[in-house]
């Protein structure tokens, strides 16, 4: 009985991975490295750090609270039935 939990447990958080990975190039995520490889080089200036960044909360935030979600959810489900037994 330990094993097949631990296996469901396995195989969802693969699929949670293959989900985000599959995500993330349609939206393309991996896209500029150019530009994002020189971004710790630029200075801001003291009045740029002291303005706070607007909080945005697009499609990107409700996937990664999904993928928490489903993860929170995938964890509770695979402790019950393990102390269940």
């Amino acid at each position: 009985m330990f094993v097949p939990v631990w296996m469901i447990f396995l195989a969802t958080g693969t699929l949670m991975a293959v989900l985000v990975i599959v995500w993330a190039i349609r939206n393309d995520q991996f896209e500029e490295q150019d530009r994002a490889r020189y971004l710790p080089l630029v200075g801001l200036s003291a009045g740029e750090m002291a303005d706070q960044p607007p909080i945005r909360r697009g499609a990107s935030f409700y996937a990664i609270m999904a993928i928490i979600v489903c993860g929170a959810v995938s964890l509770v489900a695979t402790l019950v039935l393990v102390l269940r037994t």
